[in-house]
């Protein structure tokens, strides 16, 4: 059989509420800094660029910051503010490298929270592990047990497969804010070193306690395939398509484990189904059991 485990650990903790957050935290920083009193050198530039800023022209807000930054040399901690805007424009236009270098150079004179902040969002699009760990562990260490911040650390100490370390800020989460979502990221983490007996057992906990969370069922038909434990696999399987009917992973799986079972005319019309709704993975199986294709 050939290697099957399509789980990922890419940002399995991060998705549109944390971008929303970013967002909101990164603008409210911005409006608070518009708000206070503008230095009189560059006053009316600054102001139009604060105005297109809050109407997100970044492109345009974007050239008169550099207008100004380029007439004035920053001393203040005004004047340094205007790089701290002009980074979030770089940021919100995916420049992520000048936005990285605006920052930095801010963070040097304003070691301010929030710009540490984007920091960490910055080097997360530049998927630079070691930095956003820098930053979040500063962040968690003046914000203890702040949700937002374990979850971002715990994805990032997964992508970095620190998988033991990532298992701790998921504990501290779950002890007060339980999930399905969170209990089975836990489990992730001891397949992933390799203690696939610990993650079926926490996979079994979460589908007694949330029988209802698709997810469970996949990852564990998943591992179960891998183990080629496919009387396991169908088990799940099973029970997933129970809460998902047409769900076409779970279909694909099944023809996986029918196949190997040596079923090949069930497994194969599963796979096929699969692979018509839209799971290219199937195509590969299809060939090698289905047509006899080497």
């Amino acid at each position: 059989m050939e290697s099957f485990y399509p789980i990922s650990t890419q940002r399995l903790f991060l998705g549109f509420h944390m971008k929303l957050f970013a967002f909101i935290v990164m603008m409210a920083f911005s409006f608070f800094v518009s708000a206070q009193s503008a230095p009189k050198k560059n006053e009316s530039l600054i102001l139009q660029a604060d105005t297109l800023l809050d109407r997100q022209d970044f492109a345009g807000a974007l050239a008169l910051y550099t207008k100004i930054i380029e007439k004035t040399k920053p001393v203040s901690a005004d004047d340094y503010r205007v790089l701290y805007k002009r980074a979030y424009c770089y940021y919100a236009l995916g420049d992520f490298e000048n936005a990285l270098g605006d920052i930095n150079q801010f963070i040097q004179q304003v070691p301010d929270e929030q710009a540490k902040l984007m920091r960490a969002y910055i080097n997360q699009e530049l998927e630079d592990y070691e930095a956003q760990l820098q930053d979040l562990n500063e962040l968690l260490a003046n914000n203890p047990g702040n949700p937002e911040f374990l979850r971002w650390r715990a994805s990032v100490l997964m992508e970095s497969e620190r998988y033991a370390e990532a298992q701790k800020d998921i504990q501290a989460l779950l002890d007060y804010q339980p999930s399905p979502e969170l209990k089975s990221y836990l489990g992730l983490t001891y397949y992933y070193q390799n203690k696939p007996d610990s993650a079926i057992a926490i996979f079994d906990e979460v589908i007694e306690g949330s029988p209802g969370y698709l997810p469970s069922y996949l990852y564990a038909a998943s591992l179960s395939l891998e183990q080629e434990a496919f009387d396991l696999a169908l088990a799940y399987i099973s029970q997933g398509l129970r809460v998902d009917r047409g769900n076409l992973t779970l279909l694909f799986y099944k023809g996986i484990a029918l196949v190997e079972n040596e079923n090949t005319d069930e497994g194969c019309k599963c796979m096929t189904k699969a692979f018509a709704g839209g799971i290219d993975d199937a195509a590969d199986y299809l060939k090698n059991y289905c047509y006899g294709v080497d």
